[in-house]
């Protein structure tokens, strides 16, 4: 299964996270996108653990209930693997490489860093680009992925009667979904960090005009949250998700919850861009850019924008595009679709 294919049809974009699925399909252009079906459905507990598919039926039985409620039409699909079981690294080239010979010297360099028997890995790559330090070479991206977990998607979308067109990273998937947005686009030399706070666990994107420049996992996300209102108003797990989603928190959310939480997400970003620095040529970042579902908090960009007197703005795939059903229910929506957006975004010229 090709990471980089070509292809350009349009497919339903589907983001399986430890927490829900969230489901995206596109028609259009990438510079006219509409969205002509989109949901999010949460997952039963155990149907996601650590990142990968723990129980293929609960997730199957999900998912086809979320493309039926959803009204997706589109037959084609396209999922993410975690970054977390991705292994990717650039590679310089030779610029006078045939494709085959190319391919050939790929596979070669990947035995020296992939840490699993060859036949038991699917590998991709994609050249990105002149060399910046050799100009004789080209910069090669190539991504490497354990069969079994790929494996696991294929079954899924085939039982699901849909024919699997894309498997997928989803931090490249938010890159691409940051990289259409043309009022987050930087006018400064100075990157742009993306942290994507999902249901356990956080990622940093630090981005310039071009490329990646830095990338970390955090164990910070969403589930702080709902110990915060747990530990607060004495509920259990699934009304702590009513009272996170509800237009109507308790009088007190935003001083005893959102604060706190807010000096949290502090934490974890300031301590994330600490890393980066002491890796970099960089002291400085342009802007904070937050993704996840959470970032529907009303409010939540200003306060952190506060505390880490740093510009800070909320990713929102939706701004650039046409949503045909349920707008002010997407709108709320929007913060955690960025993924599926993504991933959709791949099927459309």
């Amino acid at each position: 299964m090709k990471l980089f294919a070509q292809k350009t049809k349009a497919v339903i974009g589907i983001d399986i996270g430890s927490h829900s699925i969230k489901l995206v399909e596109l028609t259009g252009s990438r510079n006219s996108p509409k969205v002509v079906a989109w949901g999010v459905a949460p997952l039963p507990s155990g149907a996601f653990a650590e990142n990968s598919i723990a129980n293929a039926e609960l997730v199957a039985e999900t998912l086809n209930s979320l493309i039926i409620k959803s009204g997706a039409k589109t037959d084609g699909a396209a999922v993410a693997v975690s970054s977390s079981h991705a292994i990717t690294k650039v590679l310089g080239m030779p610029t006078d490489l045939s494709d085959i010979e190319l391919e050939e010297q790929v596979s070669i360099e990947a035995l020296h860093f992939i840490p699993y028997p060859i036949d038991e890995v699917n590998l991709d790559f994609e050249v990105i680009g002149p060399s910046t330090i050799n100009e004789l070479e080209n910069d090669v991206l190539l991504v490497a992925c354990r069969r079994s977990i790929v494996d696991d998607y294929i079954d899924l979308v085939e039982d699901s009667e849909l024919d699997l067109r894309y498997v997928d990273i989803d931090t490249y998937a938010l890159e691409r979904v940051y990289r259409s947005q043309n009022s987050l686009s930087s006018s400064s030399d100075q990157p742009v960090a993306l942290f994507d706070i999902g249901s356990s666990s956080s990622h940093l994107m630090v981005m310039n005009h071009e490329r990646v420049l830095y990338s970390r996992h955090q164990n910070f996300g969403a589930g702080q949250l709902i110990k915060l209102i747990r530990k607060e108003y004495g509920v259990s797990a699934e009304e702590a998700d009513e009272i996170l989603a509800s237009s109507q928190p308790p009088a007190d959310f935003v001083t005893a919850v959102q604060d706190p939480f807010v000096e949290m997400l502090r934490q974890e970003v300031s301590r994330a861009l600490q890393f980066f620095y002491s890796s970099s040529s960089y002291s400085n970042i342009d802007s904070v850019v937050l993704s996840g579902a959470c970032c529907a908090l009303a409010g939540l960009a200003g306060d952190l924008e506060v505390k880490l007197r740093t510009k800070v703005s909320i990713l929102n795939p939706l701004s650039n595009a046409s949503v045909q059903s349920r707008r002010e229910a997407a709108a709320v929506a929007a913060p955690g679709l960025s993924v599926a957006y993504g991933l959709s975004l791949r099927g459309l010229h």
